[in-house]
């Protein structure tokens, strides 16, 4: 009826000042319009000051977590919000409102102050950058007022402080002129008022508090925000009479309200009576007990759904009123806010209980907790002093307001498993009385059993909110103690992205000052190079208990390896299996957590001998270090440990192990490097066993696996085999000869010892990891026992301890990827896949970015067409191209890199072993980067003012002219503290890091990583915000241009529509954008039209993203280079225009061009012909067909290619940029068209040219296919193609050329089955990635002095002998 009515013009909507809209969800978009649909876009959307619109929408409680209202947003143009989260009757909650605000921007005044500021103490002798941080905060959340009035309060307390220096004096004294001079503001807070000093956001929570005018009397109001210095202004402002509100007593609830049960009574008091009407409090006290308030403000939003019940406690239930304030079209608020109220059942039923009062449930694991902390800066400051517990991975402080949501994160972390049902988690509240008066609270906390934590109580007091944080954070000790809590439970501290600063002295663009540029390309920069918090914050805890980890190994190359445990001062976060190579060989090490253990400091000396002899051994170098400046010992364990069953799969299985440290062997190995071997105390045959010998008493020396007895030879033996000795009549003769004050043999008829070299230490971390070129010298083969010496630590377990510097490297990179994901990506990225993206080929590790790069970088082409086609809807595709270069260009990622810290965690060096000691505190100076500083550690507890080296060091020569000399080996040591990386290096690492993210968890994901990375994407939170930004411009532009303008569009024949729908298996749910991607730009004749070219931009993103995804996830192992070369020929113009007339699409292209519509039918007649002959090839010769298209010897139309990117932007806009109907398209008939044709064989229709391209897109520069010689004439042919000297396929047949074909599809497959293969062979990258600044002479001196060691030990030997 109201249809019909405004169809005849009897009722305009100009006249109408609400729509009410019931079950909205009815009138979902179909193909045939719902009438309110046709209301709302044949005259809604044509009026320009429209009704308001208020649709409901009902829907059952187990679909809420699916809901998806963007299509009735767009439609409506509306946004969604969860009112009421379940029905009255059920649960007695608050009335959920969200009221939204205007975004409000600093002005250039607010600038100007700052700057000022900042002038007059350039050197922050007072001001400190927490001064400036708050007090922006202060300005962003209450306005230009109480900004002012903070800083004079600041500037108030520098003045009256008692200066320690003439420059604090001079200091002082401008800012005391700035005091002085600093005009005095009354409150204005009438919104729109150009003198208005306080926030749209405040001044919308004013508006709030005047709607209870009427209900002055019993008004009770709880206002809960983030910062406490904010909370404290507000309620300064609050107190003004210019606001108006004579009925509002505001006051600030203390921070240490909790611990005091007579403030807190008073509190309670004050409130209930109406003495303090108005609460304002911080989250840091979200669960303190109050009477029901009538309204309850959340001035801030917090992704946390434990706020969110605490903020239904405080109301009155359906008498009350919960209210969120939203930041007018801000899409991360929105996010926020829908996945905070995204609850189940379970969740649901456990924030009614705590609504009610009742705390000692355990939540369900659905509770989401934010990893964000409670605490605001002035908080933190205020609680620097009171305990708290310190994570070594990240600097995390867990403070006891937030022990509860830590908990509560470890008990959703636990596995499901049938053990752990012997006891589930449980709270209980106990009371302590006295007269029968209640005196004090105290709670209990009960983990699960298998946990091995027994329950934790705490200590009685005089509130239950205090009580409850005592119990919770003593359960987290114990939790931390026995290793189960770790980095993922602590809270973070909060980063602001996008939160720009006013002091507008640095431009974004600015190098940070601890960044150099290369004198030869201002492309190039150096970056310190950052060490693991881990170690630097391992002695702040005790040296009374070690946290040990087992490293099992497997058996390299064969030969037994016995397990080692790491002891870590603090505990080591899981770390996952590796892999570890050796001359061709691999082996997987494997990590155990192991139970910790306390050691008295007989034990701890013990193991500090232990930790030095090892380190000396296996760097055949001097090293000292107390055990309070060591950060981890090593030690053995008995051949009798082995992992409990199943303990792989069980998280929280922690395996004893202090009981299998041989105490004695440590003790041994501690007090001497060597004991003799032959003995009369124990036969010749046991002590060899599993040893290591050598041939003098001598410390630093060559060592020598013992391979066995040999009963069949004695000195007196001629040496046959033994080149050595090979001049000699005996082994007793050689020994008279070299041996210096050699006296001869006790037993001349002892057997002899056959032994092998113990390698020096090498970089086990790439496939090609090789041993150290051998001594020129002849090696010995055979020792006599009476004249050698037995190494104090068994072969099968110094085999394992031969790993540990490259364990350990491994290690530090799982330690700063681990600290990174938590801080930036708050766990959201896999940690391996994460790794893998901040690893570049010079790291030479067995995975490197590449591959990661290529997916992230068509994703990141993807977010960025999306955003540009929906934030330009007027723009053309050459606009758009030019704009999307400002998002996704090398320059921009570089300087979103800078700005998020990630430089420094890049893996961009080379291990060197030579180089390699433990994490040990220094006396220096520190030379490794531990002490930097980045981005990325804001916040963070101090863990960079600790000297911690991860590498060797020595102090520098004077050289006599009062200049330090460095050493050789110090030039290394500062050659690898620093990072020297090109820009577009750290751009690529960007774009891998997205790869992984999108691996991790897809799009959201992904884009979440985006926005971490502050990538350009403003106001973009989550995937659906692309289709609401868009349907946002599209009605601003009808609002401003009218309909009207609109270019006009191509009508389809239903037949057409019915036609491409068939095609691509899908149906459009708006025509005219399929009638704009099938018209060309002639179909206008010259006139303004709606061409294709715009689908085409955005269809291009997404056809290249699909093809992208599809063959890295067909070819897991396909190098970098194959897969670009895999994606450019599925892309390509000619690939597309080919596909085009294999699916039709060219039928229906709308042309005004006679011209070009007779290329079109000369092409696809000549398609025909060259696809008829490559099928019959095909099929003669046994072999699947190939790109039939490449034969074309005249280019394809264009606009064959762009059809087919149109229609699938067009398919890909219809479903609000969702791949649903495009990805179904893609899978049915796109993908096997092309997995077909395309294939690394037939990239070509020559393969050796494939072949070629391949290897030079690899950066290969030593390769060939070589014909060998023909012995005689008319032999088969013999071609084999070479890389670097090696042979990796070859072919024969009479025919040249075909077996040059032959052995180039064999090389390509090879290649593509292989995913190592080039690795192994191939270092042409790496070498020319050590070609940037600055001359990398300790590099190169590195790869030259493999076998220095070596040779230096056998001069030594020479020397002695």
């Amino acid at each position: 009826m109201l249809l019909d009515s405004l169809a005849d013009g009897n009722v305009k909507l100009s006249q109408a000042h609400l729509i009410v809209i019931s079950d909205a969800q009815r009138v979902m978009p179909m193909h045939i319009p719902h009438p309110v649909m046709r209301i709302m876009t044949e005259f809604y959307a044509k009026v320009l000051d429209g009704p308001q619109v208020l649709a409901t929408v009902t829907s059952a409680p187990d679909r809420w977590t699916s809901l998806d209202l963007t299509p009735l947003e767009i439609s409506f143009r509306a946004r969604s919000f969860f009112l009421a989260t379940k029905a009255a009757d059920s649960w007695f909650a608050p009335l959920e409102l969200v009221v939204e605000y205007d975004a409000y921007s600093p002005t250039a005044a607010d600038s100007a102050i700052a700057s000022k500021l900042q002038e007059a103490d350039p050197h922050g002798l007072f001001l400190r950058p927490r001064h400036f941080r708050r007090t922006r905060r202060l300005l962003h959340e209450l306005g230009h007022l109480p900004y002012n009035l903070a800083w004079k309060h600041i500037l108030g307390g520098v003045i009256t402080s008692s200066p320690s220096s003439g420059e604090e004096a001079a200091v002082q004294q401008r800012l005391s002129d700035l005091r002085k001079g600093w005009p005095d503001e009354n409150l204005v807070a009438i919104p729109g008022y150009s003198a208005c000093n306080i926030s749209p956001k405040f001044a919308t929570m004013l508006r709030i508090l005047s709607a209870y005018t009427d209900y002055a009397k019993h008004f009770r109001g709880v206002v809960v925000v983030k910062d406490r210095m904010v909370a404290e202004y507000m309620v300064q402002i609050l107190r003004m009479p210019e606001v108006g509100l004579p009925f509002v007593r505001a006051a600030v609830v203390p921070h240490g309200t909790v611990n005091h049960a007579n403030q807190q009574l008073a509190l309670y008091h004050a409130f209930d009576q109406g003495t303090s009407n108005l609460l304002v409090l911080t989250r840091s006290l979200e669960e303190i007990e109050l009477p029901p308030a009538s309204a309850v403000i959340c001035y801030d939003l917090f992704e946390d759904q434990l706020a969110y019940a605490y903020a239904h406690a405080h109301s009155r239930g359906r008498h009350g009123h919960l209210i969120h304030l939203v930041e007018r079209g801000n899409n991360e608020q929105r996010r926020i806010l829908s996945r905070v109220e995204t609850i189940d059942t379970d969740l649901r039923s456990w924030i009614a209980s705590v609504a009610k009062g009742d705390y000692k449930i355990m939540p369900p694991k659905s509770l989401y907790v934010g990893s964000d902390t409670c605490l605001s800066d002035s908080d933190e400051e205020d609680g620097e002093h009171q305990e708290f517990i310190l994570d070594p991975t990240t600097s995390a402080r867990l403070h006891k307001a937030d022990a509860e949501a830590s908990i509560y994160r470890l008990v959703a972390s636990f596995e499901p498993h049938t053990a752990l049902s012997q006891r589930s988690t449980s709270i209980s509240l106990e009371q302590q009385t006295e007269n029968g008066l209640e005196e004090g609270y105290r709670y209990v906390i009960s983990l699960p059993m298998d946990v091995g934590v027994p329950a934790v109580v705490g200590p009685f007091c005089s509130t239950k909110v205090q009580a409850r944080r005592e119990a919770f954070f003593r359960a987290c000790q114990e939790c931390v103690r026995a290793g189960l809590m770790d980095y993922r439970h602590f809270p973070q501290p909060r980063r602001h992205l996008g939160e720009l600063s006013l002091q507008g002295s640095e431009k974004s663009s600015d190098l940070p000052r601890d960044v150099k540029t290369a004198n030869t390309s201002s492309a190039t920069h150096g970056y310190p190079r950052k060490s693991p918090n881990f170690w630097a914050n391992s002695p702040k805890y005790p040296m009374s208990t070690l946290y040990p980890t087992v490293i099992v190994p497997d058996n390299l190359a064969g030969q037994p390896h016995a397990p080692v445990a790491l002891l870590t001062r603090a505990p080591l976060p899981p770390i996952p299996d590796f892999l570890l190579y050796f001359s061709g060989a691999r082996a997987s090490a494997r990590f155990y957590k192991g139970a910790p253990f306390g050691v008295n400091s007989a034990q701890l000396q013990a193991l500090r001998g232990y930790t030095t002899r090892v380190v000396r051994s296996l760097t055949n170098k001097p090293f000292d270090c107390s055990a309070e400046n060591l950060l981890h010992f090593f030690a053995p364990l008995n051949p009798s440990w082995q992992p409990l069953s199943g303990t792989q799969g069980l998280r929280w299985s922690q395996l004893p192990v202090r009981e299998y440290i041989p105490w004695d062997a440590v003790q041994l190995a501690a007090d001497y490097f060597a004991v003799p071997l032959y003995s009369n105390l124990t036969s010749l045959d046991d002590s060899a066993r599993d040893a290591i010998v050598q041939d003098r008493n001598v410390e630093f020396t060559m060592r020598h696996f013992l391979v066995k007895v040999r009963h069949d030879l004695t000195p007196l033996s001629k040496a046959e085999d033994s080149p050595r000795e090979a001049e000699y009549a005996n082994f007793l003769e050689y020994c008279k000869a070299r041996r210096k004050d050699f006296s001869g043999l006790e037993d001349e008829q002892q057997p002899m010892i056959e032994v092998t070299a113990v390698p020096g230490i090498i970089n086990n971390l790439h496939p090609m990891s090789t041993p150290p070129t051998p001594p020129a010298k002849t090696p010995l083969k055979y020792l006599v026992p009476e004249l050698t010496y037995k190494f104090t630590i068994p072969a099968s377990t110094f085999r394992t301890l031969w790993l540990l510097p490259s364990i350990m490297t491994k290690i530090d990179s799982y330690l700063l990827v681990k600290e990174l994901d938590a801080k930036l990506f708050r766990l959201t990225i896999s940690e391996q896949q994460l790794l893998v993206a901040l690893s570049t080929r010079a790291a030479w590790t067995d995975d490197n970015y590449e591959r990661l790069e290529f997916l992230g970088d068509v994703f990141l082409k993807v977010i960025a067409s999306n955003f540009l086609y929906v934030t330009m809807p007027a723009a053309g595709e050459g606009t758009m191209h030019h704009a999307r270069q400002g998002i996704i260009g090398n320059k921009i990622l570089h300087e979103c890199a800078m700005r998020v810290g990630i430089c420094p965690y890049v893996q961009h060096k080379r291990f060197v072993p030579k180089l390699w000691l433990p994490a040990h505190r220094s006396s220096h100076a520190p030379t490794g980067a531990a002490a930097q500083s980045t981005v990325a550690d804001e916040g963070d507890g101090g863990a960079e003012d600790e000297d911690v080296e991860m590498g060797g060091g020595e102090a520098a020569e004077d050289s006599g002219n009062g200049k330090q000399r460095r050493s050789k080996k110090q030039r290394q040591l500062d050659s690898q503290n620093t990072l020297w990386m090109g820009d577009k290096v750290v751009a690529d690492v960007v774009e891998a890091i997205l790869g992984a993210a999108f691996l991790s968890g897809g799009h959201e994901v992904a884009l979440r990583a985006a926005r971490q990375l502050q990538i350009p994407l403003p106001n973009v939170a989550q995937w659906t915000d692309f289709a609401r930004i868009g349907a946002a411009q599209q009605q601003h532009q009808q609002l401003v241009g009218g309909a009207a303008l609109e270019p006009s569009v191509t009508a389809l024949h239903p037949a057409t529509i019915e036609a491409v729908q068939a095609i691509v298996g899908s149906t459009f749910s708006k025509p005219t954008l399929l009638a704009q991607a099938l018209t060309h730009g002639s179909a206008f004749g010259g006139t303004e039209g709606a061409s294709y070219e715009r689908l085409e931009f955005i269809g291009d993103a997404i056809l290249d993203f699909l093809v992208a995804r599809h063959i890295f996830a067909k070819h897991p192992h396909l190098s970098p280079g194959g897969l670009t070369l895999l994606k450019g020929a599925m892309v390509s113009n000619r690939a597309l225009a080919a596909f085009c007339v294999h699916a039709g699409l060219h039928r229906h292209l709308a042309l005004g061009s006679d011209q070009l519509a007779g290329a079109i039918a000369k092409y696809v007649d000549f398609l025909d012909e060259l696809r008829r002959k490559e099928y019959d090839f095909a099929a003669r010769e046994g072999r699947l067909p190939g790109q039939y298209w490449l034969d074309m010897p005249i280019e394809p139309p264009k606009c064959l290619s762009d059809v087919v990117e149109s229609v699938i932007g067009a398919l890909y806009v219809c479903d609000g940029l969702f791949e649903v109907g495009v990805g179904r398209f893609f899978d049915a008939v796109f993908k096997p068209f092309m997995d077909a044709h395309v294939r690394l064989q037939t990239l070509s229709t020559n393969p050796k040219v494939t072949l070629l391209e391949l290897l030079q897109a690899e950066g290969c520069q030593q390769h060939a296919v070589i014909k060998k010689p023909q012995p005689r004439p008319n032999m088969p042919v013999e071609m084999e193609v070479h890389v670097h000297g090696q042979v990796i396929a070859s072919a024969t047949d009479p025919s040249a050329t075909i077996a040059t074909r032959k052995v180039s599809l064999a090389a390509l497959d090879a290649l593509s089955s292989d995913p190592e293969l080039l690795a192994r062979l191939c270092d042409c990258g790496l070498s020319d990635s050590r070609k940037q600044p600055p001359k990398q002479d300790a590099m190169q001196e590195d790869e030259v002095e493999a076998a220095e060691v070596e040779e230096a030990m056998e001069a030594i030997d020479d020397t002695e002998q």
